[in-house]
């Protein structure tokens, strides 16, 4: 594939290799691309949850604990209204104690199961007294069933109720082995209900397996999150009916908390978000459910401002679930319009703690994907400022930058890199203030400075698109280019010199491309800058056309040459002397790789016409029509220019003809010297000579004005 770049000599093509990929840059238009969303993580919405095994085994013990109450109930009701209401006067005194003792017993019960089940919820955010007392009040389910079973399991097998008074029709004896045997039964399914809650919780841990399912095993609080929504979704099944419970999920009941819960239940609540979050196989439908609940954003948002110390984790689980819905668009946007979000956020940068400031800016940069989301973050007080603190890679007194000190100077750079890329009038004004920030450009040319291997990989490359996106404002590009050091450290980059040990990755070439368009950015349309450029190049231009030939940074030498040459023609117009000599030696070299479309272009930017070039290159050779020792290079110089621009457009053969110059090159002709033949001088002796005299050059500018 053949392509040429603004600046090639006209005989030459240069090859540029199929692979080397030149993305969309501040130089062309660009449109609106829409990327869709790939789903993370990996959870299948037909796959039944890890909590579900809880809630059916919840479901099961709460059928059998109700199933023993209404049988209680049942006996309870036999007992009172048929034996001791119907046939009191008639049962032996064994049967009498018996019942006696049955009913006490089954009373305790039931007081002792409601009071069971409280300290059970208790003890999973109390101390362990709320453990031990409702272990204990499970010793005594467990021995006022043991007895009941016994007691009335002996009195159906002897079946010794005493006499029925010579009545054979009397319903005593059925009676007493009805109210037996519903005691019997009750006992057993309480007995049967303890079995399997011992065999599946205690036995089998399934609370402890859930929990890791759910990655809740490694927090502090994860068993006991579990524990709780256990004994929760049990509770619903016995209050209500058995399947209110079966429907709970993790992240509901977490929202629950969250919204509607005690402090220790929001800090419940959060740990259970952050811990599904995190781990791949709920992360998506987790948070989808949480960004579909207001109130549970609000209140995420609302924890991001948490103070105290010992709420740091908590503040930092709710970062965590914050930073991953920011990196949803819609999300997002719903997020940043609950009042104060912006504010919230912004206090994490405020803390103590670097894994919070790490957080803050994390969110920060993914909010700032949006256009509205960068207006916001401009307009919160002394945002911008915290902002560009956090991209002075040294840090606080730091000698050598710390890899979490690392990760927030690169989050800090996402983020000025995206509000100073902004579209629109909200662009303008974001630049404008980022520009005015003191401490802006230099934190950017320490990154430049810094010359470690996972530094130059990482930050380099975002250091130099902000300074590019800054410098689309024309304050910040002279501020930039007045900031000692910035210039030199993109040149360095751009053109890295054969002693440097620069790799030939392709990262690598992507951030000199990249330096390339600061560079150009910078040369436009300002003089300062492109003297800066010049200086920081060594050899003037030499560099810049050696890049030509280069297929990684052709198009960025390019365009730098071309707003260097108009920067160049326009200093011909104006300046004397010294500078006048050097720029005239710029101009003779870039015309040589420019094509005349692009010298009228150049021509045009700078304000200056063919005539009024054409009629100041005149004028220098009639002021020096002798040569000088101040420039002693200026009329050579001046005849070069004018031979690369008749070679480069045939259009000032004539012009030059008609001006008369034929002429003034036949005198200098005759008044050549030594003096002009070096390129430079020990005293009064001369240095490397040049190749080509000033004769050589007037024959060449004779032969080329006859065939005008």
């Amino acid at each position: 594939m053949e392509r040429r770049a603004s600046f090639v000599v006209p005989s030459v093509c240069i090859r540029i290799p199929d692979q080397l990929q030149l993305p969309a840059t501040l130089f062309e238009p660009q449109k609106a691309m829409m990327t869709p969303r790939i789903r993370s993580g990996v959870d299948d919405l037909n796959m039944a949850p890890p909590e579900h095994q809880l809630t059916v085994l919840a479901m099961q013990l709460a059928v059998l604990e109700k199933a023993v109450s209404r049988l209680g109930t049942l006996a309870f009701i036999w007992a009172t209204v048929v034996l001791l209401g119907g046939f009191a006067i008639t049962l032996s005194c064994t049967d009498f104690w018996c019942i006696t003792v049955l009913l006490l017993t089954e009373g305790a019960r039931i007081q002792g199961r409601s009071h069971e089940l409280e300290w059970q919820q208790r003890a999973t955010c109390l101390s362990a007294v709320s453990q031990a007392v409702g272990h204990v009040l499970c010793l005594l389910q467990l021995l006022s069933a043991s007895v009941c079973a016994a007691v009335s399991l002996v009195r159906l097998v002897t079946q010794r109720y005493g006499v029925d008074g010579g009545n054979p029709w009397t319903n005593r004896r059925a009676a007493l082995d009805i109210f037996y045997g519903l005691a019997l039964v009750e006992s057993l399914l309480l007995l049967v209900e303890k079995a399997l809650w011992q065999w599946r919780v205690g036995h089998h841990r399934l609370l402890e397996r859930v929990a890791k399912e759910c990655h809740l095993c490694g927090t502090a609080r994860g068993v006991v999150a579990i524990r709780r929504f256990f004994y929760d979704s049990y509770s619903r099944g016995l209050n209500g009916s058995i399947f209110d419970g079966l429907h709970m999920n993790l992240v509901s009941y977490a929202d629950e908390m969250l919204t509607a819960g005690s402090h220790d239940e929001q800090s419940l609540g959060v740990s259970i978000l952050v811990a599904l979050a995190e781990s791949d196989r709920f992360a998506d439908s987790t948070l989808r459910k949480i960004g579909m609940s207001a109130s549970t954003i609000e209140q995420l948002i609302q924890m991001l401002s948490w103070k105290n110390t010992s709420e740091i984790g908590v503040r930092r689980s709710a970062a965590v679930v914050v930073s991953m819905l920011t990196g949803r668009k819609i999300i997002a946007l719903r997020l940043t319009g609950i009042p104060g979000a912006i504010e919230s956020v912004a206090s994490l940068l405020y803390a103590d703690v670097d894994e919070l400031n790490l957080l803050g800016l994390t969110i920060l940069s993914k909010l700032a994907h949006d256009h509205d989301n960068c207006d916001k973050i401009g307009k919160t007080r002394n945002l911008l400022d915290k902002i560009i603190s956090y991209c002075c890679i040294a840090g606080k007194g730091q000698a050598a930058p710390t890899g979490m000190r690392l990760k927030a100077v690169k989050q800090a750079l996402l983020v000025v890199k995206r509000l100073a890329g902004t579209t629109g009038a909200t662009g303008k004004l974001l630049r404008r203030e980022l520009s005015d920030i003191v401490f802006t450009v230099s934190n950017l040319r320490e990154v430049l400075q810094q010359r470690e291997g996972r530094i130059q990989s990482e930050l380099h490359q975002l250091a130099i698109e902000t300074l590019t996106s800054l410098a689309i404002d024309k304050e910040a590009r002279e501020k930039i280019g007045g900031t000692g050091g910035v210039v030199r450290e993109l040149v360095a980059i751009f053109l890295p010199g054969k002693d440097e040990a620069r790799g030939n990755s392709r990262q690598m070439n992507a951030i000199r491309v990249k330096a390339g368009e600061a560079l150009a950015m910078l040369a436009l349309e300002s003089g300062g800058n492109c003297g800066a450029i010049i200086m920081a190049c060594g050899r003037g231009v030499e560099r810049l056309v050696e890049a030509l030939s280069d297929p990684v940074v052709i198009i960025g030498a390019a365009r730098i040459l071309r707003n260097l040459c108009t920067y160049v023609l326009s200093t011909i117009m104006v300046e004397k002397t010294k500078i006048l000599n050097i720029f005239l030696g710029l101009a003779a070299q870039m015309l040589r790789f420019m094509e005349p479309g692009d010298l009228r272009a150049s021509l045009a930017t700078a304000s200056v016409t063919d005539t009024a070039l054409a009629q100041t290159l005149l004028q220098i050779l009639r002021e020096y029509s002798v040569p000088c020792m101040a420039v002693p290079r200026i009329r050579w110089y001046t005849i070069e220019l004018v031979v690369a621009m008749m070679r480069l457009d045939t259009r000032y053969m004539a012009l030059f003809v008609e001006d008369g110059m034929e002429g003034d090159l036949k005198r200098i002709a005759g008044t050549t010297s030594e003096l002009e033949c070096f390129n430079a001088f020990s005293g009064s002796v001369g240095l490397s000579r040049r190749a080509v005299s000033v004769c050589s050059l007037v024959k060449s500018a004779m032969e080329l004005m006859k065939q005008g």
